[in-house]
């Protein structure tokens, strides 16, 4: 049996704009997501066997699936398909990263699988190659392989790396809601019309701004800009509290990630990100400080 650890850093978008609603129903967006250090930890082994089995363990976690209806599982059955090779699979999934909270933690855990497979196998693919698989279990996926910081279009699997040398300590907290991707873009159409031109969504200046600022050492939070907020603050009071209560606690910004409902707050010192992170603790939120990937 061989054996590789692999982490899943949870990511944050800095910024966040839906610019159509295409004709197979999926929107064409732009975004550009940075991963932080806090995440999952996923440890992969595999045996040579007749035939394929992949069984994942996820400790106390009641909400993950531990069948094909896990990224991470899907992951690695659609390596070995690609690969046309059997084996079993054991993946140890340690999970940190909240469950659908606009957060990638499935999509990283897939990517992390899929690097793990990739070393398993004396790097059978290319990053290419890797890219097409993840793009095949999801859009995020193709982000969460590489991390860091990138500009994501399309449906996001178009991927720009972008340079920076922005520093920042981030706090991420939830209260204790949910709200499905699709829910999410349900109320965005509606909000936007289906994207039919009426209503602009008023992102693209914020983005010039952002864009300037990562190759400085400081981030410009005037540019940060989430297009689901209209949508999704409304239905979501903890959201909208913890976004107040990280503005009260020091934050420079405080803004939804993803199609929500976790919401992050960028900090210019360790210290203020700890305190902000145990007064929300405090307050029955769950709440992690953690710091930007440089």
């Amino acid at each position: 049996m061989k054996t590789v650890k692999e982490k899943a850093n949870a990511k944050i978008n800095l910024y966040l704009d839906v610019l159509t609603k295409r004709a197979d129903g999926f929107h064409d967006i732009k975004t550009v997501m940075h991963s932080v250090t806090f995440g999952d930890d996923i440890t992969v082994s595999v045996s040579p066997s007749a035939k394929t089995t992949v069984q994942i363990t996820v400790g106390e976690n009641k909400f993950l699936p531990t069948d094909s209806r896990n990224l991470a599982v899907r992951a690695a059955l659609l390596f070995l398909e690609k690969a046309k090779i059997n084996a079993a699979v054991e993946i140890k999934l340690e999970k940190r990263i909240p469950v659908a909270a606009g957060l990638a933690g499935g999509s990283s855990d897939a990517a992390a699988v899929l690097r793990a497979m990739n070393k398993l196998y004396g790097r059978l693919f290319s990053v290419s190659a890797l890219n097409s698989i993840g793009a095949e279990l999801g859009s995020d996926v193709v982000y969460c392989l590489y991390g860091k910081c990138a500009l994501c279009e399309g449906r996001g699997e178009i991927l720009t790396k972008i340079k920076t040398k922005a520093k920042a300590y981030v706090v991420i907290a939830i209260a204790n809601e949910h709200i499905s991707t699709p829910v999410a873009y349900k109320s965005l159409d509606s909000v936007y019309s289906d994207f039919n031109g009426e209503r602009l969504t008023g992102g693209e200046p914020h983005f010039d701004r952002l864009i300037a600022s990562l190759s400085e050492d400081k981030l410009d939070t005037d540019g940060f800009f989430n297009v689901f907020e209209d949508a999704v603050l409304p239905s979501c009071p903890g959201a909208t509290a913890i976004k107040r209560r990280l503005a009260e606690l020091g934050a420079r910004v405080a803004m939804m990630s993803g199609s929500g409902p976790s919401v992050f707050g960028i900090f210019d010192s360790l210290e203020a990100s700890k305190n902000a992170c145990l007064a929300l603790r405090a307050e029955k939120y769950r709440a992690y400080y953690t710091r930007l990937v440089e």
